[in-house]
């Protein structure tokens, strides 16, 4: 618990990141927390503090969602949940933690291609997306790019991106959560992570909603590119640090 007063910037940061955009909480605090934190650990701490400060959008986001994106994604995340459980408790520490970074990388690069809007979005398309963002988030916490990726090739509007990706988010760790707790015992340590992060994480996605409504983005790509690669860039260093 000595690392608590290193973990707060970090979730604070990744507060506002969430308020702004709707999405780059966990993957900015997965990788974070994975510099002091076993994924066991980091993992259920991340997803607790995310749904937690969801709440507070999910008013605003039912408003705007796609809803037959939104249950799509959700399908096909009930299939992705239980293979990300499993790989979190099957893998070594260090080997998920590189495998969190490599495929966080990839997306990036997927990412900097020229997202143009797909004109025949297929409902396979949307579960292959849900079943892949299912497995991200129970295994690492990291489900958000998944899904930042296909709705960034979507038609859909800025508002309408924002609302459905806080929606899925809040659904999903929820599932992911629940496994979470019927597949292991509770850690102490997990819930004390939770109270003492929270209020740094839920005052960051204050800020964060306050600068959306001010001043909305025109696209999500330009955020979400540069803090991809930098927590990917220091999650390998300290990932390959432990070999």
């Amino acid at each position: 618990m000595e690392s608590l007063s290193y973990l707060a910037p970090i979730v604070f940061f990744a507060g506002i990141v969430r308020g702004y955009s709707g999405f780059g909480f966990a993957v900015i605090s997965v990788i974070g927390l994975n510099l002091f934190l076993l994924p066991v650990v980091s993992v259920p701490v991340v997803l607790g503090l995310d749904f937690i400060c969801s709440i507070s959008l999910f008013r605003e986001a039912i408003k705007h969602a796609h809803v037959e994106t939104f249950r799509a994604l959700v399908a096909g995340c009930l299939v992705g949940i239980p293979i990300g459980l499993l790989l979190l408790f099957l893998l070594p520490a260090a080997w998920l933690k590189l495998a969190i970074c490599v495929f966080v990388t990839v997306l990036v690069m997927l990412l900097m291609r020229k997202a143009k809007p797909v004109q025949n979005d297929t409902m396979r398309r949307k579960l292959i997306t849900g079943v892949a963002s299912g497995i991200g988030t129970s295994s690492a916490s990291i489900g958000g790019p998944m899904v930042l990726y296909y709705i960034l090739s979507s038609s859909l509007d800025v508002r309408t991106q924002r609302a459905t990706m806080i929606l899925f988010f809040i659904v999903s760790e929820a599932i992911a959560l629940i496994g979470l707790g019927v597949s292991q015992s509770s850690n102490n340590d997990v819930y004390l992570y939770i109270a003492y992060l929270l209020i740094p994480t839920l005052i960051g996605v204050k800020i964060g909603q306050f600068f959306f409504h001010r001043h909305p983005p025109k696209s999500f790509k330009t955020l979400s590119l540069p803090l991809m690669i930098m927590v990917a860039v220091i999650g390998f260093i300290k990932a390959f640090s432990a070999f």
